[in-house]
């Protein structure tokens, strides 16, 4: 019976194979070298070369890297992020001790607070505000 290896090495990334002797391609070899070839750093026979792959296995890793890519980004969030603006020319000691209150602004919700509200429980307001936990 022939004896596969365990692994080898292909443009600085390892790749295991399988007692059968399929080898298994992980995705970050396959972003890799999908990058090298739209850059024009590799040409696609050196990849068919140096791992001894088809043209057509080397067209599927980038079908599976641009499908991976699409999935991700439908699933990503709007950005969003929180401003906090002190409008006052007073020193921030004498402020602080003058404000009355704040005031939080989401995208759909305003809530005044008054200035003695706990920080801690504050940050929790404006993570709700913007729905992350």
């Amino acid at each position: 019976m022939r004896q596969f290896p365990k692994s080898f090495t292909a443009y600085g990334f390892t790749i295991e194979v399988h007692a059968g002797g399929r080898r298994v391609w992980p995705p970050s070899f396959k972003r890799f070298v999908k990058e090298k070839l739209d850059n024009g750093e590799l040409a696609l026979a050196d990849v068919m070369k140096e791992c001894n792959v088809s043209q057509s296995l080397v067209y599927k890793w980038r079908a599976d890297v641009k499908a991976s890519r699409i999935r991700t980004t439908t699933e990503t969030e709007d950005t969003f992020f929180s401003e906090i603006a002190i409008q006052n020319d007073r020193p921030m000691e004498t402020f602080a001790d003058s404000v009355a209150s704040v005031t939080l602004r989401g995208r759909e919700i305003e809530i005044s607070l008054p200035s003695t509200y706990p920080v801690d429980d504050l940050i929790k307001v404006i993570l709700s505000l913007e729905a992350r936990t």
